[in-house]
């Protein structure tokens, strides 16, 4: 049994480039956590949108997050009297990477619910990276029970599992 956890690499620490970016990691699991403040009337709107995207289907907003392939979870959460708002995510791989992710995959999705956050320049910007890591926050400690396996090592694992499973079933019926 390999849980590992960490309290002193970050996420991408290419310091030859000047990258070093915040968030810990543990094997190939990054966490990332932000924290915006909102516009005024923000939580509002943003419940609603999350709601919205919540009820349109929860497979249909799974299969756009998975076609990423690097994301174990996420959530969102508003607080501190409807004034903040808290983002936090595992992944697997680069910080950089991970942030053109969202752009490439899911940048409406992306756009739609941190639009509701004071000086959000778009996941698209050139600046946006910047504005992340501004609002990064590094966790004090972070732990995965399973820090060397990606999101899309678990998937091949489920297939084999679901291909032994039919085999057996199939000799035992």
């Amino acid at each position: 049994m390999t849980n590992t956890s960490t309290s002193g690499s970050v996420s991408n620490s290419d310091v030859s480039k000047g990258n070093v970016r915040p968030g810990l990691k543990a094997g190939r699991s990054s966490e990332f956590t932000l924290i915006f403040q909102l516009k005024p009337g923000g939580a509002e709107r943003l419940r609603k949108k999350l709601a919205a995207f919540r009820d349109t289907g929860v497979g249909q907003n799974q299969k756009l997050i998975d076609r990423m392939g690097t994301v174990h979870d996420l959530r969102f959460l508003i607080f501190d009297n409807d004034t903040r708002l808290l983002f936090a995510s595992t992944f697997d791989g680069d910080w950089d990477a991970y942030i053109d992710d969202f752009a490439a995959y899911i940048p409406d999705q992306i756009n739609l619910i941190f639009g509701e956050c004071e000086g959000a320049p778009g996941i698209q910007s050139p600046n946006v990276k910047d504005y992340i890591a501004k609002h990064q926050v590094t966790s004090e400690y972070f732990y995965s029970a399973y820090p060397n396996t990606s999101v899309k090592d678990v998937w091949k694992a489920l297939k084999i599992e679901g291909g032994i499973d039919t085999l057996l079933d199939a000799v035992t019926s």
